[in-house]
């Protein structure tokens, strides 16, 4: 039995609204949009299964209503974020046959340079978001775009864009809510194809309609016919025009098929053939141009000799882009990074004033937001109650709620959000109450803020700070020092500063640097009174990447950072009283990491203990030791030795927390033993 969502059985589509409005060419290059789709497809489907394509190709053969339609309700300068059966908006959007194929191929001069290949791209400046794997995520960035455009006024809308089955998804929904609640300027629409992948609806969601959901939302919601161009075309319009006006989001639901399977590979034998045939009779092709005939734009003819030059011009462009250049794996490394174009903020730093380090890092907030407009901050709970730990104090009241935004509990989604803002222009700083909750955010900061400069070249330069460490008897969810695990993913900046003048001066480079950037505050130094400095008012600039000597010895050195400094120094006092003179090393920054002030201590004092509060195993310890056995084998006189927790988690009870943490003694064992 087919689902029904609206009355399917009118073949005719005819132009009411905003479509009735649209010129003879206007109707043709949406049509060429479509047909281009979908020979396009057709062959890529065929190279496909015949060997000639690596990769895989997930044809949206059958919903090129819904992908024109959209692409046609958008103003030129609204942004989309979509999936990977989306190339029918893309071409709307005026990407090019030569820069699909080209990322098909995976060629050096294709939109994603290699690096992702098939319809895995997006063409920011054109309009498009870049696609991903995960879905829906770049329905945060979306909702990060438009939060952007409802700071600035810049009348933007964006429209995020899935299938039905990544609607179950919790990343769907801390975007949608997000936008609802912060009344964002964003269309969402979701492409109901009736499977996700092999599932059919009613195995996806328990409502009769994925519309339904809006009113869980506190939004309007549509349901439409997917294979009506003008219907299509209307809603879309409509919706973007409610949005651009101030009246917030609206869901749409674009009721359409697929007539193929999810991918090239998948035959589609869960369509039964009553489905099937349902749909096939209401190709949304056929029925634009029986419109398109029947108002007497076109002739049958028109249609033919478009056909023919598209199928050559795809052929031809598709032959020349399998023979373009391969990328050069020499260049991988090269692009992780976004370059600063900007210079460094210098201060004659005369004007000081005595700060603890939660200070240093407050008033570098105020600063920042003081200089720069595009700077805003956003996180659960950093407004009014000015943040768990009160960061943010004072900055609600002096800069209002746009620019210190008070979020819901959706790490993922405002997380996603920040990406999205400073692909926009912006200059986000994403408040964690503690880093143990970076584990719901992993993904958009992996997925999509680590990866957007590598693979699509647009530099995302946002912050995503909060406290971490041990000690404060918070136990196993409220303690973690994540350096390691935020580490291992390429495209991300790790800082860690241990004092508070670097906390201030980090942070004022974190947030100058074109890079995501991992700010890490180790909450038992936010008060520590011991640390207490001479912190210089007005902006300055703590290097990232450049470690730190602490202190100057000859006979061991220890690297360390964050709260493990103290314990570092507290070791050396006691070990200078038996003539052992230990060198400091604070190595600030986890990556970029400073090998070379690493390796010059090391040849210096010939033995290394590294010094972490993180647990061992596969953690940045390992990484250091690894890089100086590695370069620096021949300085050293004695094994490298490693003073950590042990490989648990961290524990709450006073007795065990204090025996996890790495303490002076055990630093002292550690190098005693070396000499």
């Amino acid at each position: 039995m087919v689902r029904g969502y609206i009355n399917m059985q009118i073949e005719k589509i005819t132009r009411q609204g905003y479509s009735a409005t649209l010129s003879k060419e206007v109707l043709w290059d949406i049509y060429k949009s479509m047909k281009t789709q979908r020979l396009l497809e057709d062959r890529l489907l065929k190279m496909y299964k015949g060997g000639q394509l690596s990769g895989a190709v997930y044809p949206g053969i059958g919903q090129e209503a819904c992908m024109a339609g959209i692409a046609a309700g958008m103003d030129s300068k609204d942004i989309f974020g979509g999936t990977h059966r989306d190339l029918g908006v893309q071409i709307k959007k005026g990407v090019t046959l030569k820069e699909i194929a080209l990322n098909f191929f995976g060629k050096n001069d294709g939109p994603s340079k290699g690096r992702d290949g098939n319809s895995h791209f997006g063409i920011v400046d054109k309009g498009t978001l870049m696609v991903v794997s995960p879905l829906p995520d770049s329905a945060p960035v979306a909702v990060g775009w438009a939060l952007a455009s409802q700071q600035s006024g810049s009348g933007v809308v964006a429209v995020a864009n899935c299938g039905e089955g990544a609607t179950a998804t919790g990343t769907w929904h801390e975007s949608v809510n997000m936008a609802a609640v912060l009344n964002l300027p964003i269309v969402f629409t979701v492409q109901n194809n009736q499977f996700a992948y092999s599932s059919p609806n009613d195995t996806e969601f328990g409502t009769p309609n994925v519309a339904d959901r809006a009113a869980g939302y506190g939004i309007p919601a549509k349901i439409i016919d997917g294979n009506d161009i003008y219907e299509v075309i209307d809603a879309i319009h409509e919706s973007c025009e409610v949005a651009r006006n101030g009246n917030g989001p609206t869901l749409i639901e674009l009721v359409t098929f697929r007539h193929y399977g999810h991918a090239g590979h998948d035959p589609a034998e869960y369509v039964n053939d009553e489905v099937r045939d349902f749909w096939m009779k209401r190709d949304p092709i056929a029925r634009f141009e029986d419109s398109l005939l029947e108002e007497g734009l076109f002739t049958t003819e028109h249609f033919i000799n478009l056909t023919d030059e598209l199928e050559a011009e795809i052929k031809e462009t598709l032959d020349w882009a399998k023979n373009q250049d391969d990328p050069d794996p020499n260049n991988e490394e090269a692009d992780m990074f976004a370059l600063r174009t900007t210079p460094k903020i210098e201060n004659n730093k005369d004007n000081k004033k005595t700060m603890n380090y939660i200070e240093a890092i407050t008033n570098g907030l105020d600063e920042l937001m003081e200089n720069d407009e595009n700077v805003f901050m956003m996180g659960e709970d950093i407004g009014v109650f000015e943040g768990a730990f009160k960061a943010t104090k004072g900055l609600f009241d002096k800069y209002g709620p746009f620019r210190v935004l008070d979020t819901s509990i959706s790490e993922g989604g405002f997380t996603g959000a920040a990406v999205g803002a400073a692909l926009a222009g912006k200059k986000p700083i994403v408040e964690l109450q503690f880093y143990d909750f970076v584990y719901p955010a992993l993904d958009q900061i992996t997925t999509e803020a680590a990866k957007y400069h590598w693979k699509a070249g647009k530099a995302v330069p946002m912050v995503v700070r909060g406290p971490t460490g041990a000690g404060t008897r918070s136990g196993p969810f409220h303690s973690i020092s994540p350096e390691s695990l935020l580490a291992h993913h390429p495209g991300i900046k790790v800082v860690a500063p241990s004092n508070p003048y670097d906390a201030k001066g980090l942070l004022v480079a974190a947030v100058n640097d074109p890079n995501p950037v991992m700010y890490l505050e180790h909450k038992k130094l936010y008060r520590k009174p011991d640390i207490k400095m001479d912190v210089p008012l007005g902006l300055y600039e703590v290097e990232i990447g450049k470690g730190k000597i602490v202190r100057e010895g000859s006979d061991v050195t220890i690297v360390t950072w964050s709260g493990m400094v103290s314990v570092a120094e507290q070791s050396a006092q006691e070990l200078e009283k038996e003539d052992i003179s230990v060198e400091i090393i604070d190595i600030r920054t986890i990556v970029p990491l400073d090998e070379e002030i690493i390796l010059k201590s090391v040849e210096k004092t010939s033995n290394l203990c590294v010094l972490q509060e993180d647990v061992p195993f596969s953690s940045v310890a390992s990484e250091i030791s690894s890089m100086v056995a590695e370069k620096g084998f021949w300085n050293l006189d004695n094994p490298i030795v490693k003073v950590t927790p042990p490989n648990t988690h961290i524990p709450f009870a006073p007795v065990l927390e204090d025996a996890f943490i790495p303490s002076a003694e055990k630093v002292i064992k550690a190098i005693k033993e070396l000499q």
